[in-house]
C-alpha cells in the first residue's frame, strides 16, 4: 500500500511540473527563436519585451496572426539558425544620414552657390596674393545684333567710321572726381571708369584701369590666357580689362591705405573694317545705343538688385567690380554698328540723374558729339549733380557721311 501511494505522488509531481512549464512558456513567437533561446537559458519574462520592441519598430502581421502550433515546445532548428537583421547590435535605430554621401554634399553646395565664389581682398594673406598670377575668370559673350555673331573677314576698306567726344565733371556734391576716361581714336577705343564711391583710392583705381587698357592697345601686348569662342578683337579687349583688374588688385595689396579700392568700367572697341562693336563691361557704368530715334541700354548693371535683392540701402550696391578680387567676370557684348547709330558710354553720375527719355531727346536734337556731351553734363548738374559725371559719345557714319560731317563741324569759336 505504501508503494502505490509513493508512485501516485511521483506521477502527481510530474503532471504539476509539466502544467507549470506549459503555463510559463510564451505563445506565438515570431521566427528567429530568440524568445525560445532566452526561455531556455535565462529569464523567460525577457522575451515579451523584445517582442514588443520588434513589433513597434516593424510590424509583421502575417506572423502575428498565426498561432503557434502545439508542437512548438520543440525548438525549430531552421528558425534559430536565422539571424534577425533588424535586431542586430550594429543596426539599432541608427539614422540613415549617419553614413555621409560625398556626392550629395558636393551637389548641395553647387545648388546653393549663386556664382563662383572668389576670395575678397580682405580674406587673402600675402602668400595667397602671390600665388594668384593668372586670373582666369570667364568672359560672358552677349550678342545684341543677330547678324553680329559670325566673325566675317576683315575688309580692306572700312565699312564705317566713327567720331567721338568725351568729358568728365566733378558734379555739385563731391569733393574729388573719381571718374576717368580715355579716347584712343587710332584703335577705335573708348573707356569710362568710375572709382567706387566710399572706397579708399577710387580715384586711383579708375585712373589705373584706364591707363592699363590704353597701354595694352598702344603696345599691342595682351597678357593672360585667351578666352574660348570669342573673336580675337573681343578677346583682346577682355584681356586688357583683366590686366587692369590685376593691376588694381596688386596696387591695393601693396598699400593698406588703398585696401578695398575698385572701379567700374565700360570699354568700347570699334572694328571699322569688320563693322563690329566689342563692348567690355563690369559694374554699373552703362552703354546706351541710339538707333533710328530709339534709345536702348545694351549693358546690364552688375548690382545686387540684378540678383533679386531689394531695399534702398542694399539693392544699388555692386556685385562685381574691377580690382576687388584676383580676377573678375566680364560681360563682352558684340554688336554690329550701323551708320547713324550713336553710342553713349557714361558713369552712373549721368544715368542716375537724367532719365532715359531726356537722354534720348538731347541726343536726337543735337547734331555734334561735343555739343551733346556738354548738354548732357549740364543737365545732370541742373538736377543736382550728386555724383561725378563722365560721358563719351561715339557717332557712327558711313565713310561718305563721315567726310561730310567733318566739313559741317562747327569751329571752336562757333561752338562757344
Amino acid at each position: 500500500m505504501q508503494l502505490w501511494t509513493a508512485i501516485a505522488l511521483a506521477l502527481g509531481v510530474v503532471l504539476v511540473g509539466a502544467a507549470g512549464f506549459q503555463l510559463a512558456r510564451p505563445k506565438a513567437l515570431p521566427s528567429g527563436g530568440k524568445g525560445e533561446r532566452k526561455g531556455e537559458g535565462g529569464k523567460a519574462d525577457d522575451a515579451p519585451d523584445v517582442l514588443a520592441s520588434a513589433r513597434a519598430s516593424k510590424p509583421a502581421p502575417e506572423r502575428v496572426s498565426k498561432p503557434a502550433p502545439e508542437r512548438s515546445s520543440k525548438p525549430a532548428p531552421e528558425r534559430t539558425s536565422r539571424p534577425a537583421p533588424e535586431r542586430t547590435s550594429s543596426d539599432k535605430l541608427l539614422p540613415k544620414i549617419a553614413e555621409p554621401n560625398e556626392d550629395e554634399d558636393d551637389s548641395e553646395l553647387t545648388v546653393i552657390t549663386l556664382s563662383p565664389k572668389m576670395p575678397r581682398l580682405s580674406d587673402l594673406n600675402d602668400d595667397e596674393r602671390e600665388v594668384e598670377e593668372h586670373p582666369d575668370a570667364p568672359a560672358k559673350a552677349i550678342v545684341v545684333d543677330d547678324d553680329a555673331a559670325a566673325d566675317e573677314p576683315t575688309r580692306a576698306s572700312p565699312f564705317i567710321l566713327v567720331s567721338a567726344a568725351g568729358q568728365t565733371d566733378k558734379g555739385q556734391k563731391r569733393k574729388n572726381n573719381e571718374d576717368s576716361y580715355v579716347v584712343v581714336d587710332e584703335h577705335g577705343l573708348f573707356v569710362v571708369a568710375d572709382g567706387m564711391g566710399g572706397y579708399a583710392g577710387g580715384e586711383i583705381a579708375s585712373a589705373l584701369t584706364v591707363e592699363v587698357i590704353e597701354k595694352a592697345f598702344k603696345t599691342q601686348k595682351f597678357e593672360g590666357p585667351a578666352y574660348e569662342n570669342v573673336p580675337r578683337r573681343g578677346q583682346e579687349l577682355a584681356r586688357s580689362i583683366q590686366m587692369a583688374n590685376k593691376a588694381v588688385f596688386e596696387k591695393a595689396a601693396g598699400d593698406p591705405m588703398l585696401k578695398g579700392m575698385g572701379t567700374t568700367v565700360v570699354a568700347a572697341r570699334f572694328s571699322l573694317n569688320k563693322q563690329r562693336l566689342y563692348l567690355g563691361h563690369v559694374g554699373d557704368s552703362r552703354c546706351y545705343r541710339l538707333r533710328e530715334g530709339k534709345l536702348e541700354q545694351i549693358t546690364t548693371d552688375h548690382t545686387m538688385a540684378a540678383l533679386g535683392f531689394t531695399g534702398p540701402a542694399f539693392a544699388h550696391r555692386l556685385n562685381r567690380a574691377v580690382g576687388t578680387q584676383p580676377s573678375v567676370e566680364i560681360d563682352l557684348i558684340i554688336g554690329r554698328p550701323r551708320p547713324d547709330d550713336a553710342y553713349l558710354l557714361c558713369s552712373d553720375g549721368l544715368s542716375k540723374m537724367v532719365p532715359d527719355e531726356e537722354l534720348r531727346q538731347i541726343l536726337v536734337e543735337t547734331k555734334h558729339p561735343q555739343q551733346a556731351i556738354d548738354k548732357l553734363i549740364a543737365r545732370a548738374n541742373e538736377k543736382g549733380g550728386h555724383d561725378n559725371i563722365t560721358a563719351i559719345l561715339v557717332c557712327v557714319k558711313s565713310p561718305a557721311e563721315y567726310i561730310r560731317s567733318l566739313r559741317e563741324a562747327p569751329t571752336a569759336e562757333q561752338a562757344s
